[in-house]
């Protein structure tokens, strides 16, 4: 078992290392655009943080969003940050959803499979909350595909560290199966995360990753001065783009 990530603590400094514009997120309204339809029914963002992706979804696809969020430090600067009145978050966890049966028209799982002690049991409490045929989408990286995460480069214990923590795509799709969900789609999607290295430096500095939080502190600062050499060496200021992987699963 490894480290949990105290995000009451690093909430305060979460948005300044990971929060994007929303135009640099649009390959993502573009990827999820053929899943996502009209409903009146909310959208469930599950793990929605500080709402980022909240206020995005809601913005993009014209709908309620409801945030589900374990973190009260997260949510309370999610209620501070939110630019869009149509979405609501609220206190829970992933294997015990506060939401009645059959209420949401489709889940937005971001980057949280990591943290969900019991993955089966998430899938199954979705499956509860959401509508029929309702989808899950997943925007994820995953610990057997590692190769589109940028910062991965600098800290390799941060990546030997991912490859055993992060959940790999099999295990996920067997959780998912579980609850009689079936994969209907497997794709990557870039996502611009910086607008060149020396953006990226700052970012990466406020250690608002919880896989870098869990690495020693003398790690860190090593990968630190290498991304700090590349950015002194780069010869041209170009963006940053990682890619992560989009899955989406139906239900059977």
């Amino acid at each position: 078992m490894y480290g949990r990530t105290d995000y009451e603590q690093m909430a305060a400094r979460y948005d300044a290392g990971r929060t994007l514009p929303h135009e640099l997120l649009d390959s993502w309204r573009v990827a999820l655009r053929p899943y996502v339809v009209p409903s009146t029914f909310p959208l469930l963002d599950l793990g929605s943080g500080t709402g980022l992706f909240s206020d995005a979804l809601a913005d993009w696809f014209d709908t309620d969003v409801i945030g589900v969020e374990p973190s009260e430090a997260m949510r309370r600067k999610a209620a501070s940050n939110r630019s869009s009145s149509r979405t609501t978050i609220i206190g829970g966890e992933a294997e015990r959803i506060p939401l009645r049966k059959s209420s949401c028209s489709h889940a937005w799982v971001s980057t949280v499979l990591h943290h969900i002690p019991d993955l089966a049991r998430c899938a199954a409490e979705l499956r509860r909350v959401l509508s029929d045929q309702a989808p899950v989408l997943i925007r994820n990286s995953f610990g057997d595909r590692l190769d589109g995460i940028h910062w991965l480069r600098y800290w390799p214990s941060a990546r030997r560290l991912a490859a055993r923590r992060w959940p790999t795509v099999e295990a996920t799709i067997e959780a998912f199966g579980s609850a009689g969900f079936e994969l209907i789609e497997l794709e990557d999607v870039g996502e611009v995360v910086a607008p060149n290295l020396h953006a990226y430096y700052d970012r990466m500095l406020v250690r608002a990753n919880s896989t870098l939080v869990l690495i020693d502190d003398e790690d860190f600062a090593r990968g630190l001065k290498k991304l700090q050499q590349a950015a002194r060496e780069a010869a041209a200021l170009e963006p940053i783009t990682d890619r992560r992987s989009l899955l989406v699963f139906g239900q059977r």
